[in-house]
């Protein structure tokens, strides 16, 4: 009866400490960043945007260093040919080759829809930052997305004038990626949802190579982000992330 005694107890606390254990929002932060969070990387991308019945296909090539530095080039449609995006810090030049010019954006103008698809100009060159940096929040449950089995989780923002300033993701337990987010305002509103898939692994790390993104601003929107091709951790030339790059033909 004693041994008995002894080894329930052993049983219950293994099971408690071990094998039914909820990680951390912090440990599940840091594991998501480690997936997500690159010192550089070249992708090629196709992006579908389709606003009620329209669909546009746009091809770009992107080439960042960190959350700091990246550099968006567009080949195709005809009419976006040769736009080119250029992110240093906080401020994005875009240079438009039908107008000769650069035009800088930065502050509120960086929400704005890039090139009329539902991921803004932030969305779209922020990729890379650090979750664990800037939200903290809470496990609030287990759900599955598809056939994934995953975390539920509600993050608040550190900074108070953050775009997204609740996120509440669903993240895969095995991948430690977010299959899906809401955005939400600091007044509680809805912004956006984004959904991930097309995991794919790439030596140490796991990466969604499709993004969809709703503007739930616009009616009958969204927008597919499919990358056809990524490679991390490359040499990248100093003078990519250049105005000079931005202007050569």
């Amino acid at each position: 009866m004693k041994n008995s005694i002894i080894f329930a107890t052993i049983f219950i606390t293994a099971v408690t400490i071990g094998y039914g254990q909820i990680p951390s929002a912090s440990e599940i932060l840091d594991k998501i960043d480690g997936n997500m969070v690159f010192k550089t990387a070249r992708s090629e991308i196709d992006m579908k945007v389709t606003i009620k019945n329209r669909t546009i296909i746009k091809k770009m090539t992107s080439v960042s260093e960190g959350n700091d530095r990246s550099f968006i080039e567009f080949h195709s449609p005809a009419r976006d040919k040769g736009t080119k995006m250029l992110k240093q810090d906080d401020v994005i030049k875009i240079y438009y080759p039908s107008a000769e010019r650069i035009m800088r954006l930065s502050g509120h103008m960086l929400r704005r829809s890039m090139m009329g698809s539902d991921f803004s100009y932030e969305d779209m060159t922020e990729r890379s930052k650090k979750l664990r940096e800037e939200y903290k929040g809470d496990v609030t449950g287990e759900e599955t997305i598809g056939d994934r089995p995953c975390y539920v989780m509600t993050l608040t923002s550190k900074i108070e004038k953050q775009t997204y300033f609740t996120r509440k993701i669903w993240v895969d337990k095995e991948k430690f990626l977010g299959l899906k987010e809401e955005l939400y305002a600091k007044s509680g509103k809805l912004l956006k949802v984004l959904t991930a898939s097309g995991v794919k692994t790439f030596k140490n790390r796991y990466y969604p190579t499709i993004i969809t993104m709703e503007d739930k601003l616009r009616a009958d929107s969204k927008t597919e982000m499919r990358v056809t091709d990524i490679t991390f951790d490359i040499a990248i030339p100093e003078d990519t992330f250049s105005e000079r790059n931005l202007q050569k033909k």
